[in-house]
């Protein structure tokens, strides 16, 4: 069985490394059927430099969309090999400039009749298929300069993980997991303040003035909670978000955010706003996808003594 058909779109990086592993071995051979010495490995490098130069090791990893660090192992063979040379650049004395050497020079009309008998070959080949192998990776190529490969599982994962998230409203018997996660959260940064035992004590209270409290359920345990609190008739307050130290990482503050800020919508508000701390950087930063701003500390007095950035969202 060959495990990469099997496996598909996974192993799409391990059969394209296998096909130019394959590929590299066959140029080998034709180097060596030509009588030059040249490795397949340096061609990229190489052929910069006889199109270009003098050429600095950084520009060449930009020219060619590869790290610095492959182009200096390729540059160090090709210096060993003594087909480039390299100069101190006179206006920055840190900088090395490489040109194709004597000997550089003298082999390029041999690998040039090589190449070009390459690139027939390989145009003959892919012209025997509907699909043109070259045109494709250009295409995903294209997708992944748009989007990187690491963007796009990192947006799958939080798909994934916000899904297995069910967010449902308040019931008595979660009262003790809106205290007991925000204790958690609050003892860790800061002191608790009369206030905090005031109101996650009786959650109740948020409900009869107006507002929300709503829970994160992951795999039949609380996991996080977060309150939609009634300020007047247009203004609503996000408080008291807080996700389990276990379960963090899993957007699980993202997924009650978004819930919250859906339910002021549907309440009709026409501002959310909230109360933070600046050293909570995680927070802020959710806060900010989420679509808050911050504001004008002058606008708003807080009751709290840990509060230093006040941020809200327009919601019409």
């Amino acid at each position: 069985m060959d495990v990469f058909n099997h496996l598909g779109e996974l192993a799409l990086g391990s059969r394209l490394k296998r096909l130019s592993d394959q590929i590299m071995r066959d140029g080998s051979k034709v180097y060596r059927d030509n009588d030059v010495d040249f490795e397949p490995r340096w061609f990229p490098v190489f052929y910069t430099l006889s199109k270009k130069a003098p050429r600095g090791v950084t520009e060449i990893a930009r020219d060619l969309g590869i790290t610095h660090a492959s182009v200096s192992q390729v540059v160090r063979e090709l210096l060993k090999k003594d087909l480039v040379v390299a100069v101190k650049d006179q206006l920055d004395g840190r900088r090395r400039l490489l040109s194709l050497s004597d000997k550089g020079k003298a082999l390029l009309p041999d690998i040039q009749e090589v190449w070009n008998d390459v690139a027939v070959a390989i145009h003959r080949m892919i012209n025997q298929h509907q699909t043109n192998i070259i045109d494709a990776i250009r295409e995903v190529e294209r997708s992944f300069e748009a989007s990187s490969l690491h963007q796009r599982v990192a947006k799958v994962t939080q798909e994934r993980c916000m899904d297995e998230v069910d967010i449902i409203e308040y019931q008595p018997q979660y009262k003790e997991f809106f205290k007991s996660l925000n204790y958690a959260w609050i003892h860790k940064f800061f002191e608790l303040e009369e206030l905090d035992e005031i109101v996650l004590t009786n959650p109740d209270k948020i409900i009869r003035e107006g507002g929300e409290i709503l829970f994160a359920k992951f795999n039949d345990k609380i996991v996080g909670t977060c309150a939609l609190i009634k300020l007047d008739q247009d203004t609503y307050e996000l408080a008291k978000m807080a996700v389990d130290e276990e379960y963090q990482g899993r957007h699980i503050g993202e997924k009650l955010g978004l819930a919250v800020i859906d339910r002021a919508v549907q309440r009709g508000a026409v501002k959310l706003i909230l109360e933070s701390n600046k050293k909570l950087i995680p927070a802020l930063s959710l806060y900010k996808k989420l679509g808050f701003i911050p504001v004008c500390s002058d606008h708003h007095k807080s009751m709290y003594q840990r509060a230093n950035i006040t941020m809200e969202m327009s919601l019409v």
